[in-house]
């Protein structure tokens, strides 16, 4: 459960940006371990969103602070400690993925509330907006019980393969 008792604007954008770039390397790292075409489309596309939420983030910050972000190293206090990394096991990582939209969420909800700057609290409710998308996305793409780990069935396989003699033909 996330913890925030206190935060400016900045340690906000901060840590935001920190989420993001974490959910991205989280969704490329997915991407990598299903064994699914499906999968790997919906996967890419989270990752692009990620990095599409970083961007915004990192012009907020430069707008609110004056300063550009160059690279990003933060210390645990920056860090949501609550977002899980990618587990080996493609079944896993979409679970963890939807826990990690649900974090971010509720993170972005809660920053939303506690910032002064109504366009900052305009984003992170946008945010927080997005988040949700994602979950119902990987909610209504991955019905349990998953199947990501397993090879293609034997029609799906024999359908490529069918494929593969009329492309050479």
């Amino acid at each position: 459960m996330i913890k925030v008792q206190s935060i400016n604007s900045i340690d906000a954008l901060k840590m935001s940006i920190q989420c993001e770039m974490d959910m991205r390397e989280y969704y490329e790292e997915a991407t990598v371990i299903v064994n699914n075409d499906d999968a790997e489309a919906i996967l890419k596309g989270l990752t692009d969103k990620a990095d599409k939420h970083r961007q915004s983030l990192i012009r907020a910050y430069s707008k609110l602070s004056g300063k550009k972000i160059l690279y990003l190293k933060l210390g645990r206090k920056h860090k949501l400690s609550s977002l899980v990394k990618c587990a080996d096991d493609p079944n896993e990582a979409i679970r963890n993925a939807k826990k990690n939209e649900q974090e971010l969420k509720s993170f972005y909800l809660i920053i939303s509330r506690r910032l002064i700057e109504s366009d900052l609290r305009q984003l992170f409710r946008e945010l927080a907006m997005e988040q949700e998308q994602h979950y119902a996305l990987l909610e209504s793409s991955f019905e349990e019980p998953l199947h990501l780990d397993e090879e293609p069935i034997e029609a799906e396989t024999e359908e490529s393969n069918i494929m593969s003699e009329l492309a050479s033909a």
